[in-house]
């Protein structure tokens, strides 16, 4: 029987969630998924653009899978939203090519992780407040130095063996090319936007990023401590910033893959 193939762009509050993958015991995005999928009488294996960490957030997560049945796109999203717990939304459904795959067809992806004084109560689950004693005892300043900031994460643009941004286990294949990364700074508050872009990521790679920028901007390590870490390729031993603070922006296909409204840069 000829099948069907579907996308899926959804949202989601991570911190609401052990990340996207399935784990036993854990509340997941891919379980919830799943299981309002097999509520609407589908049962499909799902790809994922991007594997999202526990409480790493979503604005325009990507989702493929195919079916059988003919599908009829704006009622089965209607069914999937009544049906999902909060903190998940289905924004779209989409039918889609037999090529289509939402990881490797995607040719980038944006994240954009929030950092600064606290925050807005609207923004305070998706933004790392300084001061954190947790990550930097006893600092008393937590003044962010923006400049050095976009010097240190200047480095990591281009096409680098980021082996010292890997988590443990994860130093083999770890080439990796970034397009992207730069400090947008709020004219309302005290609160930036570290902004990535690449075809890929490590996993932690992008918190450790951030958490090593971080650092620089609070002079507690020089403005060439990405560069350097590059250069070294050992094992990741800075801060990592929380989870918290980082939300999957937007995927990136090429024209016409997935329909959907235009890729535009924050």
């Amino acid at each position: 029987m000829e099948r069907r193939f579907y996308a899926l762009r959804l949202a989601y509050e991570g911190g609401r969630f052990r990340g996207f993958q399935r784990q036993p015991g854990l509340p997941t995005v891919q379980e919830a998924l799943e299981g309002a999928l097999l509520s609407a009488g589908v049962r499909a294996s799902l790809a994922v653009a991007a594997r999202t960490d526990a409480g790493v957030h979503a604005l325009d997560q990507v989702v493929s899978f195919s079916a059988r049945a003919a599908l009829e796109p704006e009622a089965l999203r209607r069914a999937l939203n009544a049906t999902l717990p909060d903190g998940i939304a289905v924004l779209e459904v989409l039918r889609v090519g037999p090529s289509f795959h939402a990881r490797n067809t995607a040719r980038g992806r944006r994240y954009v992780y929030l950092v600064g004084a606290p925050p807005p109560e609207p923004l305070a689950g998706y933004a790392w407040a300084l001061p954190d004693s947790r990550a930097f005892p006893d600092l008393g300043d937590a003044r962010l130095d923006v400049d050095a900031m976009r010097a240190a994460l200047a480095h990591a643009v281009g096409s680098h063996d980021f082996t010292g941004f890997a988590r443990p286990g994860e130093q083999r294949g770890a080439m990796r090319t970034v397009t992207r990364a730069e400090v947008v700074s709020a004219s309302w508050a005290p609160l930036h936007a570290l902004v990535f872009e690449g075809q890929g990521f490590l996993r932690a790679m992008i918190r450790n990023l951030a958490g090593t920028a971080v650092t620089a901007g609070l002079g507690l390590a020089p403005p060439t401590v990405v560069r350097d870490l590059i250069l070294a390729r050992g094992r990741y031993r800075g801060v990592r910033a929380p989870g918290w603070g980082l939300t999957l922006a937007a995927v990136v296909y090429p024209d016409g893959a997935l329909p959907g409204p235009p890729d535009t840069a924050p």
